[in-house]
């Protein structure tokens, strides 16, 4: 009798040969292949395709391991042979015992000969007899000799006995593969269904069933093999090539965004590909801001806060949307504004089932005060892990927020609500004399910056008399960071092509500036100190570029040492990470003491320092503010304690003060 599935024991062969498991449940030892705890369709499509006739080289292309070559498939087809004959035979099927060892040669598929445009037979014999030596007999033999007729009994019966075997041989693996074959589930242990190499190192990471390495990959992305102790890049290949083969099956098909770094992903793929939509509870699912789509009843068309049918505006979704165009004058701002309004929107339709503009003080103080502290239910509301705003599990909270946090909201809100009151779209601001949550912290800058003697000890920390590429970059990352104030996705961002020169009353020389991006068109301008020129000057002969205003557009000023692409805004951070770290352990060998504060540096604590500087040493307030890209000049205030020249000629000498000589640097 057959086993039941997957109770099947390994069979040895008459071969001495056995089947395997890997992603095909092969594997390439040459003398040996171990019989499959489970055959899987995907078993059954190679020895199909094997007996309709399909070359061993498309049959491995299509089924075999990228690991191993054409021999690996021929065994398993070899193997596949002996294994479904012994079942056969166990299960009382003398004929498929039989046909199934049939190779693709012994049942040829009959194909008529191809039909010759035969002449009428007087154009025959004009052309073979035009003198009438051959009777009417001898002339109809010789036409039937020269065109035979494309059938004939003995060719249909042939034919027909091929195509009768063909048929009881396809029925016979239907059979075995209707009572054999399983399809791999989630539940199922990995145990049988990946080579047992594969398998030992899965389970070594904890990853015990399908779905566990599924999860992982969804969840740590492309390089989810990382966790795995020796799988590597091209052993992960093979486990996400198979979870693909089987993603029918196993009714899950793994994110094409989880298998490739973000910054490699297809601009259209950027934005949402899923829309919200309605689910069969009539609810709201949970989508972006960007991708929402608002049922007429719930767009606030008809709110009851609404002030009129004057506003600019006419749903709840767009309003929000102006709000942001107009009030947020940087990316981060923006992000930040449309968090908190994003998630007030979502939780007004999905929990209050009503409109934004719908809201009441009541139903606002739960929010902040009920709801924030503790968003559920969780599985709606929470991210179980970092998504992007294009994926499916993404969602509007990464956990509970603090008081600290919820006050953020509030402020947020209720600045969102004034302004759309003042462009009579609500009647009232619902948020309107609310209590702080929470009473923000003092903001000391000195706490989150350099003074002066920090900041010359981690210049004179970077200086080198002779520099490696990697060095001189991460000098220049440091001064450019300190000159300007930039944030690092800025700095990140920052090209030649953004560089310009002109003069500046006060000041001798040319003076260079970098346009900074601000999205939406916006932009603003800072200003480069001429020790900051000469070190971008530098930084491009050792890439063998030429001057700033000669590069192509889009060279990067903070470029990788290897292929000169620019740097992620994370890999600015590690750069500042490692100079600050550095810098500590420089400072404390001279003075112990003076850099502990230095190990918890990041890169922000440059644009305070920057800030802070240039007031110190005479800049205008305004122009601070305007160099930092602040939205109010009441932020840039806050680094006060106590004109463009100021700003300009303080930032240099301090620069220039910290610096010791150093040769021009050689290119490494």
């Amino acid at each position: 009798m057959i086993e039941k599935k997957g109770e099947m024991r390994p069979d040895r062969t008459t071969s001495g040969q056995r089947v395997t498991d890997n992603p095909m449940n092969i594997t390439s030892d040459s003398t040996r292949l171990r019989t499959p705890s489970r055959l899987t369709r995907q078993h059954f499509a190679l020895y199909r395709g094997y007996l309709d006739g399909v070359s061993e080289a498309q049959l491995h292309a299509s089924y075999g391991d990228a690991g191993t070559d054409v021999r690996a498939t021929r065994r398993l087809i070899d193997a596949l042979r002996d294994t479904l004959s012994v079942l056969a035979r166990r299960a009382r099927d003398t004929e498929a015992a039989h046909l199934l060892r049939l190779r693709p040669g012994s049942i040829p598929l009959f194909e008529s000969p191809p039909a010759t445009a035969a002449p009428t037979l007087d154009d025959f014999r004009e052309g073979i007899d035009p003198d009438g030596v051959y009777s009417e007999s001898e002339l109809l033999a010789l036409y039937e000799e020269a065109y035979p007729p494309v059938t004939s009994p003995a060719l249909d019966r042939r034919a027909a006995r091929n195509a009768r075997l063909r048929r009881r041989q396809a029925d016979a693996l239907a059979r075995m593969e209707a009572s054999l074959a399983q399809d791999p589930s989630p539940d199922h242990p990995i145990d049988g269904w990946f080579e047992p190499a594969i398998t030992a190192r899965l389970t070594s990471a904890g990853l015990t069933t399908i779905a566990d390495v599924i999860e992982l990959i969804e969840r740590r992305r492309h390089r989810w093999y990382a966790v795995v102790p020796k799988l590597g890049p091209k052993g992960a290949q093979r486990v996400v090539d198979w979870l693909q083969l089987h993603a029918q099956a196993l009714r899950h098909a793994v994110s094409p965004h989880a298998l490739v770094p973000r910054r490699q992903w297809p601009a259209a793929e950027m934005t949402p590909a899923r829309r919200s939509e309605i689910d069969e509870r009539d609810a709201l699912v949970i989508a972006p801001l960007e991708a929402l789509r608002v049922p007429a009843r719930l767009d606030g068309s008809k709110g009851s806060n609404r002030a009129g049918a004057g506003a600019r505006f006419d749903t709840d979704v767009r309003a929000i949307s102006a709000w942001l165009d107009a009030r947020s004058s940087s990316e981060h701002t923006r992000r930040a504004y449309r968090r908190e309004a994003e998630r007030l929107l979502l939780w007004a339709l999905v929990e209050k089932d009503k409109p934004f503009s719908s809201l009441d003080a009541a139903e606002c103080a739960e929010y902040i005060g009920t709801f924030l502290p503790n968003p559920q239910p969780a599985a709606r509301w929470i991210a179980v892990h970092r998504g992007e705003r294009c994926l499916t599990t993404w969602r509007p909270f990464a956990g509970p927020l603090s008081d600290r946090s919820r006050e953020t909201a509030r402020s947020i809100l209720s600045a969102l609500c004034e302004w759309l009151v003042g462009e009579d779209y609500l009647a009232v601001n619902p948020l309107a004399g609310f209590a702080r949550v929470a009473t923000p912290p003092v903001f000391d800058s000195a706490s989150r910056s350099l003074d002066l003697e920090q900041w010359k000890g981690v210049l004179l920390s970077v200086e080198r008399a002779e520099y490696s590429f990697s060095e001189h970059r991460d000098r220049l990352a440091l001064l450019l960071a300190y000159a300007t104030g930039l944030r690092r996705a800025e700095l990140a961002a920052a090209t030649t092509d953004a560089l310009s020169v002109g003069r500046l009353s006060g000041v001798a020389g040319p003076v260079w500036r970098l346009a900074v991006d601000e999205g939406r068109g916006a932009s603003r301008s800072v200003l480069l100190p001429p020790a900051v020129v000469e070190t971008v000057l530098e930084n491009l002969a050792l890439r063998g570029l030429s001057a700033p205003l000669d590069c192509a557009a889009g060279t990067p000023i903070l470029a990788q040492a290897r292929g000169g692409q620019a740097l992620t805004p994370d890999g600015i951070g590690k750069i500042f990470k490692s100079i600050f770290a550095s810098a500590a352990v420089f400072m404390e060998a001279r003075t112990p003491g003076i850099g502990r504060d230095l190990k918890r540096a990041s890169t922000h604590w440059l644009r305070h320092t920057h800030s802070a500087h240039a007031l110190r040493h005479g800049a205008a307030l305004h122009d601070v503010s305007i160099g930092l890209g602040h939205a109010d000049v009441s932020t840039t205030a806050l680094y006060l304690k106590n004109e463009d020249v100021g700003r300009f000629l303080g930032v240099e000498k301090l620069i220039r003060g910290a610096s010791i000589a150093g040769k021009t640097p050689e290119p490494s």
